[in-house]
């Protein structure tokens, strides 16, 4: 089952804040308080000639990279894309640009809303005379702009939309829309794999014999729920509820009943817009079950200032976090940021910076395989990203598309979390090596990427023979 078509709706100002626990307009560029011990080396100094362009094949020329990006002057998916294409590009300028053309990067904001979104794809195209585009959020937005694409021939890659309808699209009708590529996230059924597979390792040894699942009804969750309710008996002894939640839910006193009652060990989330009242209601009520799976709010650093605390012991799926190693890349480019911004980003950053990075890498080495003095045309970037295979990013240790002839064309090729190493699992704990009085994102699985233990909430009573008393 495909993304549902009729999730076009407009995401709004208050829908923005709410969806990523922000109480305030700033959340994204509330800075922390501290800056890191010891700076983090930028990118190494470019060669010869300006900018180390020097006697390039594409000296004097200029890739213009678009990214449509929601809100970036407030919020963390937008705002992180927009930083992290930034600091690609500086990295790619610096070391002599795409064989020697210099990347500039322009933004469109496309506020969440289909309608904007394709407004500011065509702006980009038409008016800056961008060669490709990144980004865009929610997958509504993402298809809006598949007619555009199409009409103008312009690449657009997604950075950060998960509904798996465009790349099935691709599949069904290729020579119409080739142009749409996803570095990230996962789509939605590998997600939905990926919670399979961790429970599968994990949900025995952290004593989850009983889980309820809670999926919010919003149209980006539909195909994670239609797989997820289709096998997780399969992995857990017990599933008392399996439900979908309204996105404008404020009281989850009543929910919160029906799982206790249910006796589950763990309350299985899929959570956007209603996640910072979930949390702060199952905390403050000091609920006897676990919680977390996906929560968009929970990725953002600030969501601990945000909410007091009251997320600490709360868990969710993320592709990185300020202490993973996914790869020896990612560090540097967290500390980076962090450096720079004075906070972290959320995935779409990553993301991003690798799609662009890789992008630029890949056209490079074509330009000067193929002994071209001129740009690559839209259809002949095509064949060139559908074989790009990136082995310096921050989140992968290795990427590549799937094949044009696959179920679902131009998505980013995953196996499974124990051998990726992705998605991880974050839980929000205290850790006062790493930060006085201010939750850490440290993961607990896959092991990999493993920064510390999973941490059981101290108000639970727990028999003796539990795992959070061994």
């Amino acid at each position: 089952m495909a993304e549902s078509d009729s999730t076009e709706q407009r995401v709004g100002r208050r829908d923005l804040l709410k969806y990523t626990g922000a109480g305030a307009a700033g959340v994204a560029l509330a800075g922390c308080k501290e800056r890191p011990e010891t700076p983090t080396p930028g990118p190494p100094d470019p060669g010869p000639g300006e900018n180390g362009t020097g006697d390039k094949p594409l000296s004097g020329r200029k890739f213009k990279l678009g990214v449509l990006a929601p809100t970036p002057e407030s919020f963390p998916i937008g705002t992180s894309m927009v930083r992290s294409a930034e600091l690609a590009a500086e990295d790619i300028n610096k070391n002599g640009g795409i064989a020697g053309a210099e990347v500039e990067i322009l933004v469109g904001n496309t506020e969440a809303s289909p309608g904007t979104g394709r407004e500011e794809f065509l702006r980009l195209v038409k008016q800056e005379n961008i060669d490709v585009a990144f980004g865009t959020f929610l997958t509504q937005v993402t298809l809006q702009c598949f007619q555009p694409m199409a009409q103008t021939k312009t690449p657009l890659v997604c950075t950060a939309a998960a509904g798996p309808k465009p790349s099935r699209v691709v599949s069904q009708q290729y020579d119409k829309y080739k142009y749409f590529f996803r570095v990230g996230p996962l789509n939605s059924f590998d997600l939905a794999k990926a919670e399979l597979e961790f429970l599968n390792l994990y949900a025995k040894d952290l004593g989850w014999e009983n889980v309820g699942v809670l999926i919010e009804n919003i149209g980006p969750f539909d195909p994670f729920a239609e797989l997820l309710d289709e096998n997780i008996r399969d992995v857990v002894d017990n599933v008392p509820i399996f439900k979908r939640t309204s996105s404008g839910t404020t009281n989850w006193t009543p929910i919160w009943d029906e799982v206790e009652n249910a006796n589950a060990d763990v309350a299985l989330i899929a959570q956007a817009l209603t996640g910072t009242a979930s949390i702060k209601q199952w905390f403050n009520q000091k609920r006897q079950f676990e919680m977390g799976g996906i929560s968009v709010p929970a990725q953002v650093y600030e969501f601990w200032e945000e909410v007091g605390g009251a997320c600490e012991y709360i868990f969710t799926m993320n592709a990185v976090t300020p202490q993973t190693t996914n790869t020896p890349r990612t560090q540097p480019f967290m500390k980076r940021y962090r450096e720079k911004f004075d906070t972290y980003p959320v995935y779409s950053g990553p993301i991003t910076y690798d799609g662009i990075k890789g992008f630029a890498q890949t056209v490079e080495n074509y330009v000067l395989e193929e002994g071209l003095n001129a740009k690559p045309t839209s259809d002949e970037l095509i064949p060139v990203m559908e074989n790009l295979r990136y082995t310096d990013g921050t989140i992968l240790p290795e990427f590549q598309f799937t094949p044009k002839d696959a179920k679902y064309a131009h998505d980013p090729q995953w196996s499974s979390m124990q051998e990726t190493g992705v998605p991880v699992w974050q839980q929000w704990q205290k850790d006062p090596e790493i930060k006085e009085d201010y939750g850490t994102m440290h993961a607990f699985a896959p092991e990999q990427n493993k920064s510390a233990d999973y941490a059981y909430p101290d108000w639970i009573d727990y028999p003796s023979d539990h795992p959070a008393n061994q």
